[in-house]
């Protein structure tokens, strides 16, 4: 099984290009962020997604079919689930073969992990993850805008906070050790326990997007 993440910065690229690095890993989870309805994937995906942003909106001049967060999957999808924020979070549970996984794919600070609106952000998606279904196998996949090593940014107590609700859902961050990095995979540990993972980034040269993109093979 494979999971991949990406914020491809508002389609700053061709969207061909993108595509084409997609297509190359051929994850069966796919969570884009800062993304757009021109990015489609292949007949074999669906997807749900945060709702289509309006130019304006959030005082940023959001160009035609931009949105902030989109899950595709290759395998079934079940319930759809609320967030607190329906233009910024997006989950919904999907039945893979290890059983049912209820992915939550977000921005957490839309401006990044600056300010107020980060603050906010937070502790109202630290709420969500509470109210994630214990029956279910968890994925939390986005751009988290914490990182979990090198460089604390943009704060230790974001990343404290962070860490802290992992623990308690009993979930693993499978991303954590790759320094200066924001955007992560965060897996319950029930669902990768006597799992090999391996993991691969590319992107590094930021000429695609301004994020390294990550896909991880379970």
């Amino acid at each position: 099984m494979k999971i991949l993440i990406w914020n491809i910065e508002r389609l700053k690229a061709d969207n061909q290009l993108i595509l084409d690095k997609l297509n190359d890993y051929n994850a069966d989870i796919i969570v884009i962020t800062e993304t757009n309805s021109a990015i489609k994937l292949g007949e074999e995906y669906s997807f749900v997604a945060s709702k289509t942003l309006e130019k304006g909106f959030d005082g940023i001049k959001y160009k035609l079919g931009e949105n902030r967060t989109t899950i595709w999957s290759k395998y079934k999808f079940g319930l759809q689930n609320k967030t607190y924020d329906n233009h910024t979070s997006v989950s919904v549970n999907i039945e893979t073969p290890k059983g049912v996984l209820t992915v939550y794919g977000t921005i957490i600070g839309v401006f990044g992990g600056i300010g107020e609106r980060f603050k906010s952000d937070l502790e109202k998606q630290l709420l969500d993850f509470e109210n994630l279904s214990t029956e279910n196998f968890v994925c939390i996949a986005g751009d988290l805008n914490v990182t979990f090593s090198g460089r604390a940014y943009p704060s230790h107590d974001a990343r404290q906070k962070l860490t802290a609700a992992f623990e308690k859902l009993q979930l693993k961050n499978l991303t954590a050790e790759i320094e200066n990095n924001v955007d992560h995979i965060v897996l319950s540990k029930t669902f990768i326990e006597n799992t090999n993972v391996k993991i691969k980034t590319w992107n590094h040269d930021k000429k695609l997007s301004d994020h390294i993109a990550i896909c991880i093979t379970l």
